[in-house]
């Protein structure tokens, strides 16, 4: 079976607003931008759009070594990346990660962009060892990223859920890599693998939901519902199945993607 690339995101700065791209290049560790950045705080935890929804109104990018940041009230500012040589081990939901510390004008602007007390950490190098589930031998915490490498969802799935929905949400809600046009809603739930112009991704898993759902991605203000992630728990419970939306994927060979791809897909259906 095969479907379409619909649209491509990266999230340089975890949490912060996302990138849409025509075209990505995936390593083994995920796009090659993607989630390179992290805030932390004083016990360097990492932060996240959950405890800190004002973080999708920053944009970042990456370019040529050198990040942007931006924010509404306050002056852009650039940053060598490779300048930053201080180590440091932060905590992303219990497990360590390692980032260098930027500069001290980087953690001043993201302090004041916040409203707080923070620092801006780095992911040098991504390109070691990874492990997934199974019989993989990668370890993707090698990025800030919550779950997986990759993350994917499917339009037709997200339509079925807007039908249910009196305000409608788009596929930055869920802030995805991947956004593919497939034929059925929640068909991913049943994928095993996809192929992306030569490029293939195993499935890790189903994606759970939180509340960072709820948070509008231009505005930043929380669903006073706690919507969609209210209607999408009683279409899940309804079946016994945990609050999931979207696929979890595991690169396991490099490419490149764009928009209007067709990706080959693989699934538990088709095997019977």
């Amino acid at each position: 079976m095969a479907t379409t690339v619909t649209d491509i995101y990266e999230y340089p700065l975890k949490s912060a607003q996302g990138n849409r791209l025509k075209r990505a290049e995936i390593g083994l560790a995920g796009l090659v931008n993607d989630r390179k950045l992290a805030v932390i705080d004083n016990g360097n935890k990492i932060i996240t759009g959950r405890e800190f929804p004002e973080m999708v109104r920053i944009s970042s990018e990456i370019r040529n070594g050198t990040l942007l940041l931006r924010a509404p009230e306050l002056e852009d500012i650039t940053i060598e990346l490779n300048s930053c040589h201080t180590y440091v081990t932060a905590i992303l939901f219990g497990k360590k990660v390692v980032g260098t510390v930027l500069k001290s004008d980087a953690s001043q602007w993201i302090s004041s962009a916040l409203n707080g007390n923070f620092k801006l950490i780095y992911l040098v190098d991504d390109s070691g060892p990874l492990k997934g589930n199974g019989s993989e031998t990668r370890d993707f915490s090698t990025k800030y990223v919550d779950s997986s490498p990759v993350h994917l969802i499917n339009l037709k799935t997200l339509a079925y859920l807007n039908s249910k929905l009196r305000d409608k949400v788009r596929p930055e809600n869920f802030r995805p890599n991947i956004v593919l046009y497939g034929d059925e809603p929640f068909e991913e739930d049943y994928w095993t693998e996809i192929n992306i112009n030569g490029c293939t991704l195993k499935v890790q898993g189903l994606t759970e939901r939180c509340v960072f759902t709820t948070i509008n991605p231009k505005t930043a203000l929380k669903n006073s519902d706690i919507e969609p992630l209210a209607t999408l728990a009683r279409i899940r419970r309804s079946n016994n199945q945990a609050i999931t939306f979207g696929i979890d994927l595991l690169p396991v060979s490099e490419g490149s993607i764009k928009i209007g791809d067709k990706a080959v897909i693989r699934s538990t259906i088709e095997n019977g």
